[in-house]
């Protein structure tokens, strides 16, 4: 009898998926108990039976009973109820000093990025990564919250001063937020200009890395700052900011030929991640040995310019055929178990099979924790579910992906502090800010963590070509703005629409309510992904155009805004992806960045005696102010969301007042 492959349980008809994830979930059963579980016909049962025995995928357990055969799951029953509704992008927090201060530097960034014979892109993509990196540093540095949030308005501010000056940006930089300050322009005190403006000219050349201010009776180590934002700012350098096409190429061949190694090095390098062991590594991925990296000796001097003792490691990525080679070859002799725990959501699907596949390599047999998506699903992982497990079984243990929870924090760090006594090597992989709170501990304590932007979240060091194709797919699926916006391939488009689809199609009426269900669903997404499936994925994508991005109800135009005045579908999941469709059918500019007609959309919902709200700004938009910037904070919570999504749940009397304030602002000039 052939074993049963989970590579093609997503292939299955719903009948014959239904009869294997019963048996999988309640065990060993015949004909008459499944057609009355499952409220269908005994000869529609006894079909779907026969078939699954001719494909091998089930066998006969004695007396008239049916069975598959499980690998390694863990069976737990009691689960979060309901499934997070839309998507949900990652949270990123921002002040009210921080959104005026990047709705004041977008336009600039942008003016600056338009120089690009001058220098590599400096835009608005630039600035926001350099503020992601140096907000992960200053998590891991244990940074106060006031010293964070002058690092980040000095990442924002940093490079002003392109727009007039390549030579002395950094101290027009200073000049400008000063000015700004004093005229009005910007809501800080002179003080604090003073402190932002510092670190805007002390992300280049000589500064004073001591340097200790006072601020309302706080202690501000400015220098410090600087120090952390120099590395930031150097750590940005891979192939994103050399996005220009071959025909702008052509033209900096023809006019700068002795430049031309700022944008090849670039090109040179596939991304740059941190991992705290726990010191602080710096990796940086490349194309082959790059021994006259001109970016990646930048990077390594503005760190030894620097008192921070942290740790460069160039990676050289190798092929996909090789590291599937020494996966297959080890699959089959693994000696130490490991365990990755990971909601079943499309980013950390991915993370968890690119993570697997490293950690096979590494000589291991992996078990899978699955759970779904909930909003108390983290409560239930760290208080329930994780208590469970059998630290003597376990070799490593990886944790992905687990939403914001403030409540269960400190039970997280006792949690894992029990562990480390205990032996097992932990590694945390969260995108989630608001979680980064935790770091200065867990990295403390000797846990491994491992940050940088959406494409990386995954263990192993080892790093394949098809490693970061299917990081990029992930990244792609979250509609982080903090991507690249242009060079998104129609294969890689296909992939990610195709991956929604089976992954929605899954989460709106899930067919399993323990873990060991979940697992078995997780399988086939991470058996394809670890085979490079590209193609299985592709063609799913004509399903997920059909269901999940065409309206049931058609919005109107507002200025620059497309509005929906009721939900845009039945299905929750497609809300977002409706709104995105309907900005892309209302047209681009024909300008050379990626600008919409209408680059924004809003819907709100009853649900209740309350109102849902979600507003977007297309994530590729290059050229309009993202949405989360011109969210009335006075007037309601604190959304979900990064920069170009806002969700919210808001009283039916103040939804009209949000949704006129946002329209009033997206249509500005």
């Amino acid at each position: 009898m052939k074993k049963f492959s989970t590579l093609d349980l997503l292939d299955l008809p719903r009948s014959e998926r239904e009869i294997f994830l019963h048996l999988v979930r309640q065990g060993p059963a015949d004909a008459e108990m499944l057609a009355e579980a499952l409220g269908h016909d005994l000869a529609l049962i006894q079909d779907g039976l026969a078939a699954l025995l001719t494909k091998g995928r089930i066998q006969e357990a004695g007396d008239g009973r049916y069975e598959i055969t499980l690998g390694r799951v863990t069976r737990r029953t009691t689960l979060p109820p309901q499934l997070w509704p839309a998507l949900v992008t990652t949270d990123r927090s921002y002040s009210e000093q921080e959104i005026a201060t990047l709705r004041t530097a977008v336009p600039m960034l942008q003016f600056a990025r338009a120089k690009l014979s001058e220098f590599t892109d400096h835009g608005p993509g630039h600035a926001m990564r350099v503020k992601s990196f140096a907000t992960q540093l200053s998590y891991i540095q244990g940074l106060s919250a006031v010293e964070r949030h002058l690092l980040r308005a000095g990442a924002l501010f940093h490079d002003i001063g392109n727009v007039v000056s390549r030579e002395r940006h950094n101290i027009i930089s200073q000049e400008t937020v000063e000015k700004l300050v004093a005229d009005g322009k910007l809501p800080y005190t002179r003080k604090e200009a003073e402190i932002i403006g510092l670190l805007c000219r002390w992300h280049r050349k000589e500064y004073d890395p001591n340097r200790v201010d006072r601020l309302r009776g706080d202690t501000i180590r400015t220098g410090y700052l600087a120090s952390i934002l120099r590395v930031a700012d150097a750590m940005d350098i891979d192939h994103r900011r050399s996005d220009y096409g071959v025909r702008f190429w052509k033209v900096l061949e023809f006019f700068f030929p002795d430049q031309l190694y700022h944008w090849t090095s670039l090109e040179q390098i596939l991304g740059v991640r941190i991992r705290c062991t726990p010191t602080v590594h710096l990796q940086v991925f490349t194309k082959g040995r790059t021994p006259e990296n001109v970016q990646i000796d930048m990077l390594s001097g503005d760190l030894t310019s620097t008192p921070l003792d942290w740790k460069l490691v160039e990676i050289v990525v190798g092929s996909a055929a090789a590291a599937t080679s020494a996966s297959e070859k080890l699959k089959a002799t693994a000696t130490k178990g490991a365990m990755i725990a990971f909601p079943f959501e499309i980013h950390s699907l991915v993370m968890a099979a690119l993570s697997r596949k490293h950690l096979v390599a590494d000589g291991y047999d992996v078990e899978l924790l699955c759970y779904p998506d909930t909003a108390d699903g983290p409560a239930w992982l760290w208080r329930e579910a994780l208590q469970e497990i059998d630290v003597e079984d376990l070799d490593r243990l990886i944790i992905i992906g687990d939403r914001p929870d403030p409540s269960i924090n400190s039970h997280v760090i006792d949690t894992i502090r029990g562990w480390q006594a205990a032996g097992l090597p932990t590694c945390v992989l969260n995108r989630h800010e608001t979680n980064w709170s935790r770091l200065p501990q867990l990295i403390e304590m000797g846990v491994e963590v491992i940050l940088g932007g959406d494409w990386v979240y995954f263990w192993g060091d080892n790093v394949s070509e098809m490693d970061l194709i299917w990081g990029r797919i992930a990244a792609l699926c979250t509609r982080d703005p903090t991507q690249s916006t242009v060079g998104v391939t129609d294969n890689e488009r296909a992939i990610t629409q195709g991956l929604l689809n089976l992954v929605y199609d899954v989460m709106i009426e899930p067919p399993v309510d323990d873990t060991a269900g979940w697992a078995i669903l997780a399988e086939p997404f991470l058996d394809r992904i670890e085979a490079d499936d590209q193609a299985y994925f592709a063609d799913q994508a004509v399903g997920f155009l059909d269901t999940y991005a065409k309206a049931t109800t058609p919005g109107h135009v507002e200025g620059r805004v497309v509005v929906f005045d009721q939900a845009p579908a039945a299905i929750p999941q497609a809300f977002y992806w409706i709104m995105e469709a309907a900005i892309e059918d209302h047209g681009r500019v024909p300008e050379r960045s990626v600008h919409y007609n209408a680059p924004y959309s809003i819907a709100t919902w009853k649900d209740g005696d309350e109102t849902e709200l979600l507003a977007i700004s297309h994530w590729r938009e290059e050229e309009a102010i993202p949405i989360r910037l011109f969210y009335p904070a006075k007037l309601g919570p604190r959304p979900q969301g990064n920069e170009s999504t806002i969700r919210i749940r808001i009283s039916s009397e103040r939804v009209g007042e949000v949704v006129h304030s946002l329209l009033d602002r997206c249509n500005r000039p």
